[in-house]
């Protein structure tokens, strides 16, 4: 009678430890409050490119590495502005002045929304965990909340992250 005791509540502890396990938008919001960086390739219609990021609290910047017409553009977003610099030309521009769909605004509107956490839909997976918002649909990793991708229908946008890395807590 122990042994099936003890079973039962081995397999209840299991079952417990699964729910408790399952983020939440203010895991999101801490994890995405933080800098961090990260590879991306993005879709957008016909087009490709590969991007670095990297947000820090002053700013995003997104700096292309392909294609290799585009090879070097940088830009940088941060408060209304972009600042964008290509071949040692160097324009700032207001947001608002910006085509919507661009991809790096995208990006700050998905990173914005992560980093707020508020009325963030989610559901874990199969070890990732799903956001679902009105703009957008992001995959999370289940472990460290890091994006693995993020999918934008209304523009025909869609990215895939690697090397993400959040930078340490202090």
């Amino acid at each position: 009678m122990k042994k099936i005791i003890f079973i039962l509540v081995f397999i209840l502890s299991f079952a417990g430890c699964s729910n408790a396990s399952e983020a939440t938008g203010a895991d999101v919001a801490v994890a995405y409050a933080n800098d961090f960086s990260a590879s991306a390739k993005a879709v957008f219609g016909e087009n490709e490119a590969t991007v670095e990021i990297a947000k820090n609290p002053m700013s995003i910047s997104f700096f292309v590495k392909s294609p290799k017409e585009l090879e070097g553009l940088l830009a940088e977003v941060f408060d209304e502005h972009a600042k964008i610099s290509y071949q040692g030309m160097e324009q700032e521009i207001k947001k608002d002045n910006l085509p919507d769909g661009a991809v790096f605004l995208l990006l700050e509107e998905l990173f914005e929304d992560l980093g707020k956490g508020e009325d963030l839909v989610l559901s874990t997976k199969d070890g990732k965990v799903n956001v679902e918002e009105e703009d957008f649909f992001a995959v999370l990793s289940e472990e460290d909340l890091s994006l693995i991708s993020a999918d934008f229908p209304k523009y025909k946008t869609s990215f895939e992250f690697s090397e993400f890395a959040f930078a340490p807590s202090e």
